[in-house]
């Protein structure tokens, strides 16, 4: 069987899903909503492959929310920032420049609270960093969910048949699936 243009499109949108999920780099999000957005539906001339790509695009576009809400930490303070590096313990009159490797503190005690302060700000600087790109990437991917919904499905009865089917198995934010919920059209069948 011969694999559309469409196919490799989401195909690759999927692969960078599982990327994130496995090493939490947003940009793997990033590239996964570029590759899903080139997906033409309409350049599919067998409707079964057009509809199950249909089915395909809308199950990703919907659990790439779901990764946000699950990932997007409702606590994080863009205005606490880390530090660029962390200032060692002043041993025996000596100070350290900040970021000081710490084999050069001689007090064991000192040099395991530094190490510690160093990987506390290091994870802090991590934790920044991915807030701040989901942040980015949540005022993108929901909008071009939804988008993709309007696009691609009708109001016939079974198109909004699994169109809900799909936002109630994914969408498990209360909030996020009333905002979903609200793109399920009357049906007019």
């Amino acid at each position: 069987m011969m694999t559309t243009e469409n196919e490799k499109y989401l195909k690759e949108a999927q692969t960078r899903v599982k990327e994130f999920e496995k090493e939490s780099e947003p940009e793997r999000l990033r590239e996964a909503y570029m590759a899903l957005e080139n997906v033409v539906l309409e350049q599919e001339y067998d409707a079964r492959i057009r509809n199950r790509l249909r089915g395909e695009c809308l199950t990703l576009w919907l659990e790439m929310v779901a990764i946000l809400d699950r990932r997007l930490d409702p606590e994080f303070n863009p205005e606490d920032l880390p530090e660029n590096l962390v200032q060692p313990p002043t041993t025996k009159g000596v100070v350290y420049p900040p970021g000081a490797d710490p084999a050069l503190i001689a007090d064991p005690k000192a040099r395991a609270e530094y190490e510690k302060a160093v990987a506390a700000n290091n994870a802090k600087i991590n934790n920044y960093r991915l807030q701040t790109h989901l942040k980015r990437l949540n005022d993108q991917i929901p909008q071009r969910a939804a988008e993709f919904i309007e696009n691609s499905y009708t109001e016939s009865a079974d198109d909004q048949k699994e169109l809900k089917a799909a936002i109630d198995r994914i969408i498990e934010n209360p909030a996020r699936h009333a905002d979903f919920s609200k793109l399920l059209k009357s049906s007019k069948s």
